[in-house]
């Protein structure tokens, strides 16, 4: 009929427009216009969008790929596009929960957890694999059925990416979507962020060392938790531990005869919310023991390493963005307190606002700094030689590494908006 002519015009239009063969393209490139494209852009009613994927399932099924048409006669293309009609919150639901369930969508690996938002090269690393992971489903290799087929799937993601690889000039896809990543990063707005990081910036391109045992006080704790400690009547940890802990960080608590209780004793208490907040101890009754995550962090000191550096980075956005240049200011240089401040103070301004759309104060961000320089005093990375607080502060000997790390974290890291 000319309507479907039309629509198979208007489908090779969007699909291939240099006239490129249907079969060039991929399963995932025909769920992405199914779920995503055809209900978001095309701004086609209920009926108008059937009868796309109608036309487009004969157009795949002469010159396509098997795979790819059927994802247009699937159920699960039907669920998607009702959910899209329902609202645009039920649509976008539906699109992520279709494409994670998908064989073909490369799985995060420990290696590399995919962002929402993609530069140029992870773009192509991902589109790469999916052509690769649908290979290997036609080819047998991989069975989507099998019990396995998670853990395979897996593999094979972590081999490729961790692989020299032709699309890359012989490259690993793996270093190339991270040097993207840290480059985006590094030139983020506003300038004065720019500024403050370009110390540490060489330092970040050089290849990660090997991670060192730098949470020492976390280390610690868990040491003296263990099979199980008893608690206070009011929950806090026993005071034999609390006299071990001032024995040990005397800078803790430098006034007096020393802290009754682990009231008394903030660092501990951080470091014990520290331990709660990452479940790495578990409490039955007033028994306080390691979980199976602890135990891990104590046998692994580069599980330790991330999650002292994630804490240290704090858990908000503007935390985070205080936390990433006040460690490429002192990667640089000892600051004073209020240099340390007055550094951060125009990045933070130039992106927060409060809720209620005014400013962000000094007094702003001298509280989130309050926060980064207690976390880091606790964990054993900041030095502040003279006891006094307008004494200049320092990355300590594990300061230094650890500050590597955590920035690693976010200019490696996945990004979830541009």
């Amino acid at each position: 009929m000319v309507a479907d002519e039309a629509m198979a015009q208007r489908l090779l239009g969007w699909l291939v427009p240099d006239g490129d063969p249907l079969v060039a393209l991929s399963a995932a490139e025909i769920e992405r216009f199914c779920w995503y494209e055809l209900p978001r852009k095309w701004h086609a009613g209920a009926r108008e969008q059937q009868r796309a994927v109608a036309v487009l399932a004969d157009l795949l099924t002469k010159g396509g790929p098997g795979r790819a048409a059927a994802v247009c006669t699937s159920a699960t293309t039907a669920q998607v596009l009702a959910a899209w009609q329902r609202s645009e919150e039920a649509g976008f639901a539906a699109y992520r929960k279709a494409v994670a369930a998908s064989p073909t969508t490369p799985p995060d690996v420990p290696e590399l957890s995919w962002g929402q938002v993609m530069g140029i090269q992870e773009t192509l690393a991902r589109a790469n694999l999916e052509r690769r992971l649908e290979q290997a489903l036609d080819d047998g290799e991989l069975d989507p059925d099998a019990r396995t087929f998670p853990a395979a799937r897996r593999r094979l993601v972590q081999h490729w990416l961790t692989t020299v690889q032709p699309v890359f000039e012989g490259r690993v896809p793996l270093e190339v979507v991270r040097r993207e990543r840290r480059e985006l990063w590094a030139a983020a707005p506003p300038t004065e962020r720019c500024a403050l990081l370009v110390a540490v910036l060489p330092a970040l391109e050089e290849s990660a060392a090997a991670p060192v045992d730098t949470a020492e006080p976390l280390r610690w704790l868990l040491e003296q938790i263990g099979d199980g400690v008893t608690l206070t009547q009011s929950g806090y940890l026993p005071r034999k531990l609390v006299s071990a802990a001032f024995a040990r960080y005397r800078h803790w608590y430098p006034i007096g005869k020393g802290p009754r209780s682990e009231a008394d004793l903030f660092q501990l208490a951080s470091l014990h919310e520290l331990a709660r907040t990452h479940r790495l101890v578990a409490k039955r009754h007033r028994v306080l023991k390691l979980s199976a995550a602890g135990r891990a962090h104590l046998a692994d000191h580069q599980l330790r390493q991330r999650t002292a550096a994630l804490a240290w980075l704090g858990t908000t956005a503007a935390d985070r963005q205080v936390a990433e240049c006040a460690l490429g200011a002192l990667w640089a240089e000892p600051r004073f307190r209020e240099d340390l401040r007055d550094a951060v103070h125009p990045v933070l301004a130039a992106g927060f606002t409060h809720g209620d759309g005014t400013a962000v104060e000094v007094k702003d961000t001298e509280r989130l700094l309050w926060r980064f320089w207690h976390t880091g005093r606790e964990l054993g990375y900041l030095d502040q030689r003279e006891r006094s607080i307008d004494a200049p502060i320092s990355l300590s000997a594990t300061g230094r590494p650890a500050a590597l790390a955590a920035l690693r974290l976010l200019a490696e890291g996945p990004r979830d908006h541009i």
